[in-house]
């Protein structure tokens, strides 16, 4: 069946309560390993095609910087022969960049359609145009068409005008968002998202989505300072090299690019978009908005700066409980305070009231219990303000403390539910290695007994000197079908010391038929298959008839008793 006919329909899913857990076996095992290698082969292909994709974009931005450079004069802009070589090289670069996007996003919708095809889609017909109208695939591919085509235009001559002003190759600085994927494909994050999307799909969780976001959300939280560093001084020197291409028409002498490098970094360092000293400021619209672009993205970084640093000053969540506890010693040792000031206050009025009476004086006794009754009140407030800021700390504590063992007992849960699994599980697996014991016993006892009755029968023939019939060699035994469809690994029926054992029976028994040629000649023979191994020993045509009838009368056995099993 083709990939255009192939339609998966919505498969009903129901869950079903299994008394227990099935271990997986060894080919799903190899089969998820397999999908976690193409994954990984497939992620590497992507990202060193987008690699050549990046450095081919970086390649004509650099032609565009050399142009922009060869076409000044240093007064005014000339379109020559370099310049036209330059803006064909920016051409032909521009036309390869686009034929590696085309290819890039065919092996990524052919990964995305493969995807599909080996998991469940609901009544959808997988092909690579319904894949491209469902996914977000073809507004990605004409955005980055759309800003890769931008350039100056090539083969143009003549004098210079707005159709053929190589400033349009300014446009080109917008090719610098494929670092954003560049990076995407080679963080750490990115390459362990398949880990981290199973580790969520076992706890039923949604997973986050691993984009250009992500990665760069984890290299801030990781290394902020060491990432906000490039990222300013890549800014100034775009926003430098923009002021400087148009303000270097309105004042060629005073203005060059230092300058620009210093407007820019006063833009972005101060939040104005002009010279402080009123020396340098520009002049035309596109050098302001690129003042105006510097400054803008300078507050950005500032902001980021500051609510980074903010974040180091802020305790992590495994330092809080610590400070938690102790603010609640330091509040504790507040109100032990608090308390034994009140009980001072209340002993000392106790001790003035005994040893003065309101009789001798009454206005000193009035102001002394006036006194008492003020610093009681002080106190008792004190003592009640203590406690309610230490009940709170206490609060926040047992919170912390009530979350932890919560998620304590889940965890518990989880592996007592993970350990009666995997008791019931070893249960039914040393139940079936069981019976396969049992009926490994019950095949070794019957085939013990058919040998036992073989050798019998054997001695009986040899002592009445009955001829033996000759037999075709016998057919293989059939399998014995086990119940539990497990491989059962039973004893060789004859060992080499039986083989033997028959070996000289069955010469007994031929000695005595052939007793008129002599004994000394069987004695001869006998000791020639001793001394001789026994998967070299001759074999006559009486042994042969000898050995023959027993296997003849093993494999009729055997398949009666396999009926009987």
């Amino acid at each position: 069946m083709s990939r255009r006919k192939l339609l998966i329909n919505l498969h009903r899913m129901k869950d079903e309560e299994l008394h227990f857990k099935i271990l997986p076996s060894t080919t799903i095992a190899l089969n998820a390993f397999h999908n976690d290698l193409n994954d990984v082969h497939a992620d590497r292909l992507l990202r060193n095609r987008y690699l050549y994709i990046f450095l081919n974009g970086l390649l004509g931005i650099a032609f565009m910087i050399v142009e922009l450079q060869v076409s000044w004069d240093g007064k005014a802009i000339v379109i020559d022969k370099s310049t036209k070589t330059f803006r064909i090289l920016i051409f032909f670069s521009t036309l390869i960049l686009l034929c590696q996007l085309m290819d890039y996003y065919r092996l990524l919708l052919s990964h995305t359609t493969h995807g599909w095809l080996t998991k469940r889609a609901r009544g959808f017909r997988v092909t690579p145009l319904n894949v491209v109208r469902s996914t977000t695939l073809a507004p990605l591919f004409w955005a980055e068409v759309a800003i890769c085509i931008l350039q100056p235009i090539p083969f143009a001559s003549g004098d210079l005008a707005i159709w053929n002003d190589p400033k349009w190759g300014l446009f080109m600085w917008l090719r610098v968002y494929m670092f954003g994927r560049v990076y995407r494909d080679f963080s750490h994050v990115y390459k362990i998202r398949q880990s981290i999307i199973r580790k969520y799909r076992d706890r039923m969780e949604i997973p986050p989505k691993f984009n250009w976001a992500l990665s760069f959300k984890s290299l801030l939280f990781q290394q902020p300072l060491t990432t906000f560093i490039p990222f300013t001084l890549f800014i100034i020197f775009i926003c430098s090299h923009i002021i400087y291409v148009f303000e270097r028409e309105a004042n060629p002498e005073g203005f060059t690019y230092p300058v620009s490098l210093f407007i820019s970094f006063l833009s972005m360092f101060t939040g104005w978009p002009t010279d402080t000293y009123d020396e340098h400021n520009p002049a035309t619209i596109f050098g302001r908005f690129g003042a105006i672009l510097s400054c803008v993205l300078g507050l950005f970084c500032l902001s980021c700066l500051i609510e980074n640093f903010s974040n180091l000053t802020h305790p992590t969540p495994h330092q809080r409980p610590i400070l938690n506890y102790i603010t609640l010693l330091e509040t504790q040792e507040k109100e032990r305070d608090s308390a034994a000031r009140l009980i001072q206050t209340v002993w000392r009025r106790y001790r003035w009231q005994h040893s003065n009476s309101f009789a001798d004086n009454h206005t000193v006794f009035n102001t002394q219990e006036a006194y008492f009754c003020m610093k009681y009140i002080e106190g008792a407030k004190n003592f009640g303000r203590c406690r309610r800021y230490r009940k709170q700390i206490e609060s926040i504590v047992n919170d912390g403390k009530g979350k932890e063992e919560k998620e304590d007992k889940k965890q518990i849960e989880t592996l007592l539910k993970n350990y009666e699994i995997e008791k019931q599980v070893r249960f039914s697996v040393e139940q079936r290695v069981s019976t396969m014991e049992e009926h490994q016993e019950f095949m070794i006892r019957q085939m013990n007994i058919l040998l036992h009755n073989q050798q019998q029968l054997l001695q009986v023939l040899g002592q009445n000197n009955i001829p033996l019939p000759i037999l075709q060699p016998p057919l293989p035994p059939p399998a014995v079908n086990m119940p539990t469809h497990h491989s059962v690994q039973v004893e060789p029926l004859f060992h080499p010391q039986q083989q033997q054992q028959q070996s000289t029976s069955s010469s007994v028994g031929t000695g005595s038929s052939s007793q008129q040629q002599g004994y000394s000649e069987q004695q001869d023979q006998q000791q020639q298959q001793q001394q001789q191994p026994f998967y070299q020993q001759p074999s006559s045509q009486h042994s042969y008839e000898n050995r023959s009838e027993p296997f003849g009368h093993f494999s009729t056995s055997t398949s009666s008793n396999d009926n009987s099993l």
